[in-house]
């Protein structure tokens, strides 16, 4: 998904707020930006009064937020938590509205196959179906898995799908996704 302005302009004041002695270049390395994208914008942070520059030396700067920096950095945070919790629901909603489809053809028993946090998130939406028929467990490794003729919701990039029962849920959900 591609980041708005407005998200790079966040995570570049908030790598500013984490340490003043930072360069353009590790921003732009933490970030994921490229050298001049992290100029361009730093250059409109310096412009909108959030970031001060301050000469150390004739190669080096010291980059500091304002008081106006600190006010935005929490406006953005507050904003990027709001877009984030957003985004979760949506998530959510679409692997319900995939795992419905096999519950409306008979399916009762999933088993979430993954470890991270996509498995967590697959797991909170079928407790939150309220079905009380639905039955799910969860197995961190192909080898974990005992609910025989299960559904087996892959939750897991590194996981490869072994049969016609093995539903990867993040590309049942790709492209469902309004974000």
């Amino acid at each position: 998904m591609p980041e708005r302005t407005e998200d790079y302009e966040f995570k570049i004041i908030d790598e500013i707020g984490k340490d003043l002695n930072t360069t353009q270049r590790r921003i732009s390395h933490q970030i994921g930006l490229s050298l001049g994208m992290t100029n361009l914008i730093m250059k409109r942070l310096i412009a909108k009064g959030y970031v001060k520059v301050k000469g150390l030396d004739r190669r080096r700067v010291q980059y500091i937020l304002t008081p106006r920096g600190f006010a935005e950095k929490v406006k953005k945070t507050h904003r990027y938590l709001l877009r984030s919790i957003d985004t979760l629901k949506k998530v959510k909603e679409k692997i319900q509205d995939t795992v419905l489809e096999y519950y409306e053809k008979g399916e009762r028993n999933f088993t979430i196959l993954g470890k991270g946090e996509l498995a967590d998130i697959v797991e909170i939406s079928l407790r939150d179906m309220e079905k009380k028929d639905l039955q799910y467990s969860r197995a961190r490794t192909p080898e974990e898995i005992n609910s025989k003729g299960s559904i087996i919701l892959l939750a897991d990039r590194n996981i490869q799908k072994r049969n016609n029962r093995y539903l990867n849920i993040l590309e049942a959900i790709s492209g469902k996704i309004g974000v």
